[in-house]
């Protein structure tokens, strides 16, 4: 019996590793296609994807196959359930304020399912080790997709990793313009390069925790006894510093900074003198890669930051409209909400019904997105769930882990992603999973 539970307990864990790995995989079925003014509507579009598929596999396994170990009542966790209870009750209830019921229960299926990932996350006991060794893999793997990308100048089509082909002559795809030309931002496999530069900014984070980890470091100097994996992660915290550089996202820019500032007390202060010496290594390391990046392709950068050129202009107004959106929907449905992931269809209905489907997206302000969407009630849990993580594990002077949940945060004040599409909800799952496992 013993044995069998050793089995089913490292079948459950190297699920949970390929899941991670497999988590920017876009591959879907869109089984009903949105549409909006006549025009195609990502935001109203149902799509089962390849990541939802393993995730059901591996939570029927847990429950009915491999069997468990339910620890949902575990006291240390019992305040943040009913915290993510509180939120997912007024989702329920904003589903029947909601102008497309069925489009607000889909909404509501995909919070459940980034509960599941979370769920699993806190109950199966794995090496978080191999974890982080998966999730960063899984960056480099698109940090040299986005590498390519810039370089070819083109993203390659592909159904299987559910790619579409981009191009910067085409409208609508995202792009830096200079006086010469349109630069191509790095997608990797995922819809968006603000995306994949979130992705990559947690990626190069949990990376450069691995680094640390690897040394074992104590009172003296340390051993060798991990050489290889500690040069595989400093060439991964290279690979992924590229590709992070070359989405041009600088909400991820600024994320990736954040979480590096709070990664410094934490190295200094658990590693001491070495710490304070690896911390030094890993800026000069960061430095040097971005400053060859930038040297090579000097004229997109500066276009990035250059605010009056002509498209990052269109990007600012852009988001100040959204955000005026955004308050008269609030003004007139702050209470119970819109109903979950039908925020574009009462922007059209009760604000502006002459604009183009691409118009329609979502506010981007994560919580602004939640009020609207869920009502005052739903955004209050929300808002409280990510104080208690952030909580407790101050509590623990827990900053590596801290480092992620705050690059998380960041990022849910300049996009939308990390609630309105599959990936991001599974990523926000994934960081408050890990802060919970380790330090609750």
């Amino acid at each position: 019996m013993r044995h069998k539970e050793i089995l089913t307990d490292k079948i459950q864990e190297y699920l949970l590793y390929f899941l991670i790995f497999l988590l920017p995989l876009q591959t879907r079925w869109m089984f009903v296609l949105g549409t909006m003014q006549g025009e195609y509507w990502e935001y109203g579009t149902y799509s089962i994807y390849a990541f939802d598929i393993f995730l059901i596999i591996l939570l029927f396994c847990y429950f009915f196959i491999l069997g468990f170990k339910f620890q949902i009542l575990n006291f240390k966790l019992r305040r943040l359930w009913l915290l993510i209870g509180g939120l997912e009750l007024f989702i329920f209830i904003s589903i029947f304020f909601a102008a497309d019921f069925k489009l607000a229960l889909y909404g509501y299926g995909r919070f459940l399912l980034g509960v599941g990932l979370f769920f699993l996350i806190t109950q199966i006991e794995f090496s978080k080790m191999k974890l982080y060794w998966a999730l960063v893999l899984s960056g480099a793997i698109q940090s040299i997709f986005a590498m390519w990308q810039f370089v070819a100048q083109h993203v390659f089509s592909n159904k299987w990793l559910g790619m579409a082909f981009q191009s910067p002559e085409t409208l609508g795809v995202s792009v830096i313009e200079t006086e010469l030309r349109r630069w191509l931002r790095g997608y990797g496999s995922l819809p968006h390069p603000n995306i994949l530069g979130g992705f990559l900014a947690i990626a190069l984070l949990v990376n450069i925790i691995l680094y640390f980890k690897l040394w074992e470091i104590g009172d003296e100097k340390p051993g060798n006894k991990n050489k290889y994996k500690i040069l595989l992660s400093l060439v991964f915290i290279i690979i992924n510093t590229v590709g992070l550089a070359l989405t041009f996202s600088r909400a991820a820019w600024l994320a990736f900074t954040v979480g590096f500032v709070l990664l410094i007390p934490w190295a200094t202060d658990k590693y001491k003198k070495w710490g304070a010496i690896m911390i030094t290594k890993i800026i000069l390391i960061i430095f040097l890669t971005v400053s060859m990046t930038v040297a090579i392709f000097n004229e997109p950068f500066l276009a990035r930051f250059n605010l009056q050129n002509r498209l990052e202009q269109v990007s600012v107004t852009e988001r100040l409209d959204y955000n005026k959106d955004a308050w008269q929907v609030i003004r007139k449905n702050w209470l119970f909400g819109t109903g979950i992931k039908n925020y574009g269809l009462v922007v059209r209905n009760d604000v502006d019904n002459s604009r183009g489907a691409y118009e329609y997206e979502p506010v981007h302000n994560v919580l602004l997105l939640i009020w609207t969407e869920t009502g005052i009630l739903g955004l209050g849990c929300f808002v409280a769930l990510l104080f208690y993580c952030f909580w407790k594990l101050w509590q623990k002077k827990n900053f590596a882990v801290m480092s992620v949940l705050a690059a998380i945060t960041m990022i849910m004040f300049f996009d939308h992603w990390l609630w309105s599409m599959a990936f991001g909800i599974y990523l926000f799952w994934l960081a408050v999973g890990l802060a919970v496992k380790q330090d609750f």
